[in-house]
This record gives structure tokens, sequence and C-alpha cells, in this order.
């Protein structure tokens, strides 16, 4: 009884999260954590948004006691490890701020990008369209329901183990520990928010990552079955044609009357997402630059410590860090490699999946419409096999081949630490 309680309670407060409409949005559940974590909120008048920089200012706060921290550290040394989990702190805070700056400066177009996504109108009436749409936005909103489950779980777990066991991650005035236990709990609190932000900042880039894969596939999936479905109504067409005895003439105005429209409909959707894809390089270049070299920054601190302290019960939470770390790099190089595909199969597919030279036959009469269908096509396959580009901030692109030097890079960092540490 209680259970079924408990669930009907979690479907009332999460249904608009787990319930797929038209007018469901991608971003809904994205945007309320995102205000949640101090990372982004659309304040409506002025006292909004004196409220906002109140509660955002809290976790800087946080950042600037760390600053505070090392401060002491250079007047007063301290141990190895200590010292290493205040710089593994600060390199923290800081990227997780340059993550925020970033999303602030370009959110106009992130926002466009999202309004682009939301628009679901290409292909609105398929059915399973409409039923993948559906399972990703569940899939998106289960997985940002999970990360901060994690989070909070993770939060618990520093708050009852690591946050009274180091004097690094405690509230110090003058180089001293603050003695309120209360005062300690509330700055713990506000670290956590951090790693909230950490972690909820990369989840606007994976959801939209992972829409643009799907818009990718479905577009794919509709060039793919473009022949059949010209053929097909022009096949119907031109047999109601000829019962009723119109000429052939007729029946090849039909036929080019059908493949324009049908051309135009998919080859416009593709010209829209590699718009919104180059919108979006310019975002997730100057991010994955900071997503990859603070991972190496920070696995080579943590490994660090790990070195020192192994896989006990206080080295572990850092051990699950840089497993978040090295997923966050994977699903950007994976989720930008995965497009370049779809976007190079689309080509593909217009290139050697159709019978063109049958479908496309020359005919005087119809110069105009084999120009333009044959111009169409081509510009098409060229633009596919150039490939969607996105660079670390011009620093060399962003693919499996990019993770695998950083997976070499790390594990070269960690052998030297290990060996360091005996």
């Amino acid at each position: 009884m209680c259970h079924q309680w408990i669930r009907n309670v979690f479907q009332i407060l999460f249904h608009r999260y787990i319930t797929f409409t038209d007018k469901s949005d991608y971003f809904e559940l994205y945007k309320t954590l995102a205000t949640i974590s101090a990372i982004h909120y659309d304040a409506h008048c002025w006292i909004d948004r004196s409220l906002w920089i109140v509660y955002r200012f809290l976790p800087v706060l946080v950042n600037i006691s760390y600053f505070y921290k090392a401060y002491r550290l250079i007047i007063n040394p301290a141990d190895s490890t200590s010292a290493a989990v205040i710089v593994a702190s600060i390199w923290g805070f800081t990227e997780g701020t340059l993550r925020i700056g970033i999303i602030e400066i370009w959110y106009d177009k992130l926002y466009k990008i999202m309004t682009f996504l939301n628009d679901r109108s290409y292909r609105q009436q398929d059915a399973l369209v409409r039923q993948q749409r559906a399972a990703l936005f569940v899939e998106n909103n289960r997985i940002q329901l999970t990360l901060v489950a994690t989070m909070l779980i993770i939060a618990a777990w520093f708050m009852t183990t690591q946050l009274f066991g180091r004097d690094a991650f405690m509230l110090q005035i003058n180089g001293h520990v603050v003695e309120s236990a209360s005062v300690q709990i509330v700055y713990g609190l506000l670290c956590n928010v951090w790693g909230m932000i950490y972690v909820l900042s990369f989840a606007i880039f994976f959801i939209i990552l992972n829409t643009l894969q799907l818009e990718m596939k479905l577009l794919l999936d509709g060039i793919t079955s473009v022949q059949s479905t010209i053929v097909e109504r022009a096949e119907r067409k031109i047999a109601s044609l000829a019962a009723s005895g119109h000429s052939t003439h007729m029946q090849q105005l039909v036929f080019w009357d059908i493949l324009q429209p049908e051309l135009n409909r998919h080859i416009s959707r593709h010209v829209d997402l590699l718009d919104n894809l180059k919108e979006f390089s310019t975002i997730i270049g100057p991010f994955s630059f900071v997503q990859y070299y603070g991972t190496l920054a920070l696995m080579a601190d943590c490994a660090f410590i790990l070195s020192i302290e192994g896989i006990s019960k206080n080295g572990m939470i850092y051990f699950i860090f840089v497993t978040v770390m090295v997923f966050q790099s994977f699903i950007i190089c994976r989720g930008i490699e995965k497009i370049n595909d779809l976007n190079e199969g689309i080509g593909h597919v217009l290139y050697a999946g159709f019978n063109w030279p049958e479908l496309l036959r020359y005919n005087a009469r119809f110069r105009k419409q084999y120009v333009t269908a044959r111009h169409t096509l081509m510009l098409v396959i060229g633009r596919s096999q150039k490939g969607f580009q996105c660079s670390y901030g011009g620093l060399g692109g962003i693919s499996m081949e990019r993770f695998a030097q950083l997976m070499q890079k790390s594990y070269s960092l960690l052998t030297i630490l290990l060996q360091f540490a005996k």
C-alpha cells in the first residue's frame, strides 16, 4: 500500500516529465534544474534578477573560500594530500564557473537551437517518428533525474565521510577551522552545489546532442524512403490518369510535381539541421576545450590523491568524480562523431541508395525540372560529405580519436604519479 502511494505521488509530481505530448518541451526539466543549481534563470523583473544574483553569489563565496585556503597553504604549507584536495577543488569550481560563463554568453544561440529542436513539424504525422521522439523525451528526463539522484547520494556521502574528516573541506577563518557544526553543514551543502553545477552544465549539451542525433536519424530514414514514396504516389496517380486517357506528357508532369516537393521537404530539413549544427559548434567548441583540458588537470590531481590514499572510503569519491569526467568527455566525442556518421549516411543514401538513372531520365520538355533535381541532389551529397566540423577551440577536432588521446595521456600521468608515490 505504501509502495503504491509513493508511486502515485511520484507520477503526479513528474507526470509532465514522463508523458510526451505535442507541446512537450525537451528542455523543461533541465531549465528547472539549471535554476535550482544556479546555472541559468530567465529573470522577469528587477526583483527576480536581484534575488537571482544573491542566490548565485552563495556558491561563488565557497569558491573564494578555497582560494583563501590556497593562500594560507602558501604561507603555512600543509601535507600533500590537503594541498591536492584544495587545488582539485579550486580547479573544479573554476571549471564550473567557466562552464556557466559559456552557457550565459551563448544562451541566445542555445535558446534558438532548443526552439528549433522543439519544433517537431517534420514527419509529425508519422506514428513511428512520434514514438521515437516520445522515447527520447522520457530517456533524457530519466537520465537527468538519475544524475540528480546520483549527485544527492554523493553529496550525502561527502557530508558524512569527508566534510568533518578533513580540514581542507571545512570552512576556515585565519587558518583555523570554524567550530560550529551548523555552519560547516551549510558550507558543505554549498560546496555540493558546485557538483550539481559541474554535472548539470553538461546536461544541456547532452540533451542537444541526443536530440540532434535523433533528428538526423529521422531525416536519414525519411530520405531512405523517398524513392519508394515517390514511385508509389506517382504510380497511383499515373494509373488514374492513364485510365482517364491522359497523355504521356501529363503523366510525366505528375511525376515531377511529386518528386520536387518531396525532395524539398527533406532537403530543407537537412539545411536547417546543418545550420543549427554550425551554430552549436561555436558553443560546444569552447565548452569542449574547458571540458577536455579541465578533465586532464582534474584527473591528474585526483590520481595523485588516489596514488597516496588508494581506493579507500575516502578515495572512492575521487574515483567516482574521475569516472564522471571521463564519461562526459566520451559522450561529447561520441555524440559529435555519430552525428557526422549520420550526415555522411545521408549523402551515401542519395548517391548509392536510389536508382536515379532510372528515375531522372532527361526529357527536353522537362529540362528545368531535371536540371533543378540533379543540382539539388549534387549539393546535398557534397555538403553531407563535408562533415560537421567541430574543434576544441581551434586545437584539433572533437572525435573518438581525441578521446583515445585523453585516455592515453591520463594513463601516462597515472603511471608517473604511482611511481612517484612509491
